[in-house]
């Protein structure tokens, strides 16, 4: 083939040759005009996929048998057709609207000095009638430090005549709970707080260092690192294994994944899976397991002997699981076709996109029926729908280029259809895998903080302290009064790891969700 940055070959080259290369070189600049278009949104422009922008005369892409009327009229009024999607106004929080009835109630009073309660008309004093309530206002104590000192008490027995009969004084000690850290200054509730810190509100360990030092303790660094790999390793750690036992006697559990950079590994990414429980388990868990690579072993040691849904994106490691049904995410498929529109198609690819609407519009009036009647209104009417997405696609033939926006979206859902259908074969399964999407954000937004983690223990210990606080979070309790109960409790277990007595301190037990329900 002619190389088009060879002048003097372009020269020889025949007219055949030449229309090809002008050819390749404009499905080439469609190509680097789509990405640039996709670029630009990703920093100027809104995230969200829509179903604006449709072709003349594009309402609903389905024949009258798969849709009723109404159907019809709410598809074609969710697709903006016959009047402007109107935006849902921002719902502004007011000062008077606030529930503060959980808040410790405080007061503030303000009097008259003594000099200035003589009456200017008689010279007398005047008398307080009362008060009246001016505004309702949030106060703000600001955080203090209180250095502890913990003392036994020892107890010894006066009856000479015990003394005489046993030969012996007899003393006896009160019990000392054992701190989470040993040997250190860090009481519980300071471990609590730094993982919170952290872990929450995102704050890495070198700006804590800063807030300890300002608040009167000079806790470094390393040894804020230190107590979170230690309460990871030595008391959470076996709660961890329990929800991951859990998890796998579930039936649906979604995935994702998202990479981490660890200074002591060499390679320039490791990952982090993430995996979740479906919407309607009863156990609600969100595990976050830390691995070197993103290859088929780490999903394949974490989920070994599953063999119900796997809920995932078209990632091609999922498929390689073996016993188990992959179904896939509809949301990634919109966003393809999305990508599309953004670069620049205004033909095929606003079609593609408005089928994944559609879908995405009528799933959302079944958000509330029991699992078996949401089934079965798939099964009416997005199946149809479904089939006529699919025959769509097949019927694109060679419309499209492979290479472009369009063409890969077209591509992926048609090499996912098996997979993107299941969705069909059980209620209880979601259109998308937004659920483990919101999980791998939460720790995409801690690595912009932290940035990375200086060991293979420290990301595994990240791994478990997400996992414990954001399953606590999940299943609705108050994450400091959780800490701070395990922290009480687990170091002082009479055996250490007792699988049986650890069910008790699950986030869902009846003995947590009673003592630190939010």
């Amino acid at each position: 083939m002619v190389d088009p940055k060879n002048s003097i070959a372009l020269a020889d080259a025949t007219p055949e040759q030449l229309r090809t290369i002008v050819q390749n070189l404009l499905h080439e600049n469609q190509q680097m005009q789509e990405q640039l278009a996709v670029l630009k949104r990703v920093l100027y422009g809104r995230r969200r996929e829509s179903s604006q922008n449709l072709p003349d005369g594009q309402t609903s892409l389905f024949n009258e048998h798969v849709l009723t009327q109404e159907e019809q009229a709410a598809v074609a009024k969710a697709s903006g057709e016959d009047e402007p999607v109107k935006k849902r106004p921002k719902k502004v929080v007011h000062r008077k609207s606030m529930d503060l009835s959980q808040l410790p109630q405080n007061t503030r009073d303000y009097t008259l000095d003594t000099e200035d309660q003589i009456c200017p008309g008689c010279g007398k004093m005047m008398a307080d009638i009362g008060r009246t309530a001016v505004r309702k206002e949030v106060d703000f104590v600001p955080v203090k430090l209180l250095a502890t000192t913990v003392y036994q008490h020892t107890y010894v027995c006066t009856n000479e005549q015990c003394l005489q009969d046993h030969g012996k004084v007899i003393t006896k000690k009160a019990d000392v709970p054992k701190p989470v850290i040993s040997h250190s200054m860090a009481s519980n509730a300071v471990v609590t707080e730094s993982i919170l810190t952290k872990f929450i509100y995102k704050v890495p360990d070198y700006r804590q260092e800063k807030l300890w030092h300002n608040r009167g303790a000079d806790f470094t660094r390393q040894a804020l690192s230190g107590w979170h790999i230690k309460a990871a390793e030595e008391y959470l750690r076996p709660l961890y294994n329990l929800m991951h036992q859990e998890l796998l006697a579930q039936d649906i559990i979604h995935a994702d994944e998202t990479p981490y950079r660890v200074l002591a590994i060499k390679k320039a990414k490791t990952y982090y899976w993430v995996y979740t429980s479906g919407k309607f388990a009863e156990h609600q868990i969100i595990l976050y397991d830390h691995g070197d690579t993103r290859g088929y072993g780490e999903a394949e040691r974490f989920l070994k002997g599953y063999t119900k849904y796997l809920q995932t994106d078209g990632y091609a490691v999922y498929p390689r699981l073996p016993d188990l049904t992959n179904v896939y995410c509809w949301a990634h498929v919109r966003r393809k076709f999305d990508e599309a529109v953004t670069g620049g198609d205004t033909g095929l690819a606003p079609i593609g996109r408005q089928y994944c609407n559609e879908m995405f519009h009528l799933e959302q009036g079944w958000r509330g029926l029991p699992a078996t009647e949401r089934l079965a209104q798939r099964k009416e009417h997005l199946q149809p729908q479904m089939d006529a997405f699919f025959k769509w696609l097949f019927e694109l033939g060679d419309s499209y280029l492979p290479k472009s926006k369009l063409g890969r979206a077209v591509e992926y859902a048609l090499g996912h259809e098996v997979g993107l259908r299941a969705v069909l074969q059980d209620g209880r399964l979601e259109l998308s895998n937004n659920r483990a999407e919101r999980a791998v954000k939460e720790l995409v937004m801690g690595r912009k903080n932290w940035l990375f983690s200086q060991s293979k223990r420290g990301a595994v210990a990240t791994g478990i302290l997400l996992s414990v606080l954001k399953t606590a979070e999940i299943n609705h309790l108050d994450l400091r009064q959780y800490l701070n109960y395990l922290f009480a409790a687990l170091p002082n277990l009479p055996v250490p790891g007792d699988l049986t007595v650890l069910q008790d301190y699950l986030p869902w037990s009846p003995k947590v969700q009673e003592i630190c329900h939010e």
